[in-house]
């Protein structure tokens, strides 16, 4: 069965969508024609002539909760003009199935969780005019009714599948991370997922809902042959390790790292990961130097146990302060994750935040807005507390209430504007201070601001920056 895979239209992503990479593989090595047209720097009318060129027996769409109306646009007019059915899949569509299938019309499946076996399973289904309800992780429209089948078994292996379909984007085209080493910057970046699941409980996270709690990890033998294939075939110099906590396994981290450095690629890649900062050691953050790693990346989230304990994090103040001093002297560079809002959020924690952050002196910080995201502890507290419902996501969410197309979960202590205008502040006053304020960044903000009208926050984020250039100056 041929079947085209789609991204909405978007600008500036960091790495191509590898959940319809890894699909779109595994299709292709099972008997179905399986192609993917990106909508990265693609605009939605280029979409739509790709799709008819291609002229696909099926169309499938992955979509996050901010980009839920652009894939939404782009499957209604590919069923008003092409007749075909389309699937949905991703992060919103396993989160939000009734909702989806309730609302939308020209919706016929949803593929919920992993989509490999599900996907294949499904395509197999249509292509032998078989009955579906037997066909675990997908909710589906028969006869006028909803229905949602049973929750696909996590794949166990990780390793049995292939490596994500490559070829169909331009690896080259995405953005450059902030701590980008300088020397590749001209050359391909790529990500690699080396597990799935999580086992924490962040209460802004949905991570787990969407692979699980328990960690499935790929062996570093599998790992490191991907690298090797990326930068032998794609010509890749630097990667991205996605996972939630690349760390979570301390003796696969070090396997993974003395692989690397018996195959000499240590001299020709420099990589990135992400990890909490309770499983760090020293000899862990050694290795990781050793085989290439050159930045790291923690959520933090907060500098109080109040915030801490609010957010659910799994670490504690003491843990940040001994994981930062470790990364230190290991001499890796380091982004710290914050977030604005909560019931602990307050004027004085802000500046709390900022003496946290002076102390542990990270190389890059981001302080984001507190998000309600379908699936977390956040949003369903909001719900509880009567400040939105689940028809607030068939809204358009824009405004000065909203972020990223999602509500934003303000502090009982703290208006929205102080929100903006704190986020804005840390965010200023501390990568300028370390000369990573990227003037390209803050245009991308400025033009997104724009373009969903949000006039107030743009308005309160401008003038936190002017406060603080006329203090400094």
């Amino acid at each position: 069965m041929k079947i085209l895979f789609l991204s909405p239209p978007s600008k500036d992503l960091d790495f191509p969508p590898l959940g319809i990479a890894y699909i779109t593989s595994f299709l292709n090595k099972n008997g179905h024609e399986a192609i993917i047209f990106d909508g990265h720097n693609n605009s939605h009318k280029e979409i739509v002539s790709a799709v008819r060129k291609i002229n696909p027996q099926i169309v499938g769409i992955t979509m996050n909760t901010s980009t839920r109306f652009e894939g939404l646009c782009l499957a209604k007019e590919i069923k008003n003009t092409l007749k075909i059915p389309i699937i949905l899949g991703g992060p919103h569509p396993t989160l939000m199935p009734e909702q989806i299938l309730k609302n939308y019309p020209y919706i016929d499946y949803l593929v919920r969780n992993e989509g490999e076996y599900v996907c294949l399973n499904l395509l197999d289904a249509l292509e032998a005019n078989e009955k579906l309800n037997k066909i675990k992780g997908i909710s589906y429209k028969e006869g006028g009714k909803i229905f949602h089948n049973e929750r696909a078994e996590p794949l166990k292996d990780l390793d049995t599948l292939p490596y994500p379909e490559y070829k169909f984007f331009n690896l080259k085209g995405y953005a450059k991370h902030p701590l980008h080493p300088k020397e590749f910057l001209e050359y391909p970046a790529a990500s690699i997922i080396t597990s799935r699941g999580c086992p924490f409980n962040c209460t802004f996270c949905s991570s787990s809902h969407l692979w699980g709690h328990k960690i499935r990890f790929r062996k570093p033998k599998e790992i490191v042959d991907e690298i090797e294939y990326l930068y032998s075939e794609k010509n890749v110099r630097f990667v991205f390790f996605y996972d939630d906590n690349f760390t979570a396994d301390k003796k696969r981290v070090v396997d993974i790292c003395k692989t690397i450095i018996e195959r000499g690629l240590h001299k020709k890649i420099k990589w990135l990961c992400k990890s909490e900062v309770n499983v760090i050691t020293r000899e862990m953050l050694e290795w990781l130097k050793k085989a290439g790693c050159c930045v790291i990346e923690y959520g933090i989230e907060d500098g109080s146990p109040e915030g801490l304990k609010f957010f659910r994090k799994p670490h504690t103040i003491q843990q940040v302060l001994e994981a930062f001093k470790l990364t230190h002297e290991a001499g890796l560079e380091i982004v710290a994750y914050f977030i604005i809002g909560g019931d602990h959020e307050s004027p004085e924690n802000v500046q709390r935040k900022k003496k946290f952050i002076e102390k542990i002196n990270p190389t890059l910080v981001t302080a984001s807005l507190l998000l309600a995201y379908p699936g977390t502890e956040i949003y369903e507290i909001g719900k509880r507390r009567g400040q939105w419902d689940d028809n607030i996501l068939l809204q358009p969410c824009v405004g000065r209430e909203y972020h990223y197309r999602v509500p934003i979960f303000y502090s009982k202590n703290m208006n929205l504007e102080q929100m903006f205008e704190a986020s804005a502040d840390i965010d200023y006053w501390w990568n300028k201070k370390k000369g990573n304020l990227k003037l390209k960044n803050i245009l991308i903000i400025i033009s997104n601001l724009i373009k969903n009208r949000d006039f107030s926050k743009l308005y309160s984020m401008s003038k936190s920056i002017m406060i603080h250039k006329i203090k400094h100056n």
